[in-house]
C-alpha cells in the first residue's frame, strides 16, 4: 500500500471554482491556472441546510458530519460537545500522534489543552484571547484580535501603531520585507484612492500567510492548515464590477463599476502568490499535497442589486443592555457586524436578556435574536437605507432614542450590502508534485468527504460516523486512530 503522505490545507473562504477559472483564464501563468492544468479539481457541495454560514459550513468539512449533527451555528458558540462527539480532523490526527500546524481555522478557539502534538497553533481571527503557540506567534494573535475589534462594516483608515510596532519587533523573523513594502504602498495608495481603503482587509492575510509559511517551512507537519476570507469579502461588495452580467437590474452606475472592476482580481492575485509558494514548497518537499478548499462558495443574488446607504448597528453595548433592563456581568464575543454576540456569566442574566430582546422593535420591526448556549446570546441588526428619522426603538411600550439605546445609523462607505452570497457549491483542488494527472476535473462530491480523505493520507482510519475518503489522491496505508 502507499505510504502516509503530509500535506497542507489552504482554505480559501467562499471561493468557487469559477472565480478561479476566471481568474486562471486571465492569468495563465498563474498558480491557480497550474493547479487547474496539472492537478485535479472537484465542485463540492455542502450538506448543510437553510441559512449558510462560514461558521457552519466549515465545521461540516473539518468534522466530517452536517451540521444537523455537529449543530455549530454561531461565531462565539461553545463548541465543547461538539469537539467531544465529532473533533475537527486536526485533533483526531493529533491524537493519532501526528504533528500539526494550525493557522486561523474556523472554530479553532480555544486551543487543545495538550499542544505537544503541534508544531504551531494559532486560533482563528474570532477568539478569545491571543494565546498561540510558539509563544511569539502571540504578538501577531493580539495585532489581530486588535484588527478585528476595530473591524466594522466600513474599513477603518487609521493605523494601530502600537499593535503594528509590537508585532514588527517580535515578529522580524517571520514578516518578509516585500510583504511591508506592500503593506506601506497599500498605506500609500489610499491617500491617492480613498476607495482603495477597502483593500486593507487583506493586510491581515497577507501578514498571517508569512508567518505560516516561516512555520512551515522551519517545521514541515504532517498535516497544515491556514484560512484566509480575504477573497470572500471582496466578493461580497464587488462582484457585480466583475461580473456585471449576472444581474437582470442593477443600480450601480458605470462609474462604480469602473471604480471597483480590479477588486476581485486584486483579492485573488493575492490568493495567487500564496498559492504559488505552497506549491513550490511542495515541490521541494515531494512528500507533500497541497489542497485549496472552500466549505461553500458564492454567486450572484438579484436582491442585492440594490445598493446599501446605511446600516443600523450596536454602537454602545452596554447602553443597549441597560435600555432593555438587563443587569449582570457580560462580554462580547468577537464577530461579523452585524451581527453581534454577548457572553454573560450567570445564566439568568443570559434569560433576561433574551426577555428583553424579544420586546424591541428598530422601525417598527422585531431585531432577529437567538440563544446559543447557556451564557451567550445572538443578536442581528443590519437595518438597510433607513432615513434618520425612520431609526425609531421601541421597548414594549417604551419610545427610546437611538443615542440613549447605543445604536446608530451608519453610512456605508462603498455603498454595496452583500452582492454575492452563500451557495452550497465550493471547490477542492489537489496538487500533486509527484503526479501530473492533467486538467481533471471529477463529479461533485460532498464537503464530508474532505475530512476522511484527509485522515487517509495521513494512514490514519477515519472515525465510524464519517464518509468514504476520496480515492482519487491513492490510498495510505492505514491504522487505527
Amino acid at each position: 500500500m502507499a505510504r502516509s503522505r503530509r500535506f497542507i490545507l489552504f482554505e480559501l473562504n467562499e471561493v468557487p471554482l469559477r472565480v478561479v477559472r476566471h481568474y486562471a483564464e486571465r492569468h495563465p501563468g498563474s498558480a491557480f491556472a497550474r493547479i487547474l492544468e496539472r492537478g485535479r479539481h472537484w465542485t463540492t457541495v455542502t450538506p448543510d441546510q437553510g441559512h449558510l454560514s462560514p461558521w457552519i459550513t466549515w465545521p461540516t468539512l473539518h468534522r466530517g458530519v452536517s451540521s444537523a449533527e455537529h449543530k455549530i451555528a454561531a461565531l462565539g458558540q461553545n463548541v465543547t460537545e461538539a469537539d467531544l462527539k465529532f473533533p475537527p480532523v486536526w485533533n483526531v490526527l493529533a491524537a493519532a500522534g501526528r504533528r500539526v500546524g494550525m493557522f486561523g481555522s474556523l472554530h479553532s478557539y480555544p486551543p487543545p489543552a495538550d499542544l505537544d502534538q503541534y508544531d504551531f497553533y494559532v486560533p482563528d481571527t474570532f477568539a478569545g484571547g491571543p494565546e498561540a503557540k510558539p509563544a511569539e506567534l502571540a504578538a501577531f494573535q493580539q495585532f489581530n484580535l486588535h484588527m478585528v475589534d476595530r473591524s466594522s462594516r466600513n474599513v477603518s483608515g487609521a493605523l494601530p501603531v502600537k499593535q503594528a510596532v509590537s508585532l514588527l519587533m517580535r515578529s522580524l523573523t517571520g514578516i518578509r520585507p516585500a510583504t511591508m513594502a506592500k503593506i506601506a504602498r497599500q498605506v500609500a495608495t489610499e491617500r491617492i484612492w480613498r476607495h482603495r481603503t477597502a483593500r486593507r482587509r487583506t493586510i491581515q492575510s497577507l501578514l498571517a500567510f508569512d508567518l505560516f509559511l516561516t512555520q512551515l517551512q522551519a517545521k514541515k507537519p504532517d498535516a497544515a492548515f491556514f484560512f484566509t476570507n480575504h477573497v470572500a469579502s471582496s466578493m461580497h461588495r464587488y462582484w457585480p464590477a466583475t461580473f456585471t452580467s449576472d444581474y437582470s437590474a442593477t443600480k450601480w452606475s458605470d462609474k462604480w463599476v469602473r471604480r471597483f472592476a480590479g477588486e476581485l482580481d486584486y483579492v485573488m492575485g493575492e490568493a495567487d502568490q500564496m498559492l504559488g509558494e505552497l506549491l513550490a514548497f511542495a515541490d521541494r518537499e515531494p512528500d507533500t499535497i497541497v489542497l485549496v478548499a472552500s466549505s461553500m462558495g458564492q454567486a450572484a443574488v438579484d436582491e442585492a442589486t440594490r445598493q446599501v446607504s446605511t446600516e443600523v448597528l450596536l454602537r454602545d453595548t452596554a447602553k443597549f443592555l441597560r435600555a432593555i433592563g438587563v443587569d449582570g456581568d457580560w462580554h462580547r464575543r468577537r464577530t461579523m457586524e452585524p451581527t453581534y454576540t454577548l457572553a454573560f456569566d450567570d445564566e439568568e442574566a443570559a434569560d433576561a436578556c433574551i426577555d428583553g430582546l424579544s420586546k424591541v422593535k428598530i422601525a417598527g420591526q422585531p431585531i432577529e435574536h437567538r440563544r446559543l448556549d447557556a451564557h451567550g446570546v445572538e443578536i442581528v441588526l443590519g437595518h438597510s437605507n433607513l432615513r434618520n428619522e425612520q431609526v425609531t426603538v421601541t421597548i414594549g411600550n417604551r419610545s427610546v432614542a437611538p443615542e440613549v439605546a447605543g445604536i446608530a445609523n451608519v453610512p456605508i462607505e462603498d455603498e454595496v450590502g452583500a452582492a454575492a452570497y452563500h451557495i452550497p457549491e465550493g471547490m477542492l483542488l489537489a496538487y500533486d508534485p509527484r503526479s501530473e494527472w492533467g486538467r481533471t476535473e471529477l463529479e461533485p462530491i460532498s464537503t464530508t468527504r474532505i475530512a476522511p480523505t484527509l485522515l487517509d493520507l495521513q494512514g490514519v482510519r477515519p472515525p465510524a460516523y464519517m464518509e468514504q475518503p476520496i480515492r482519487e489522491f491513492g490510498r495510505a496505508e492505514l491504522e487505527v486512530a
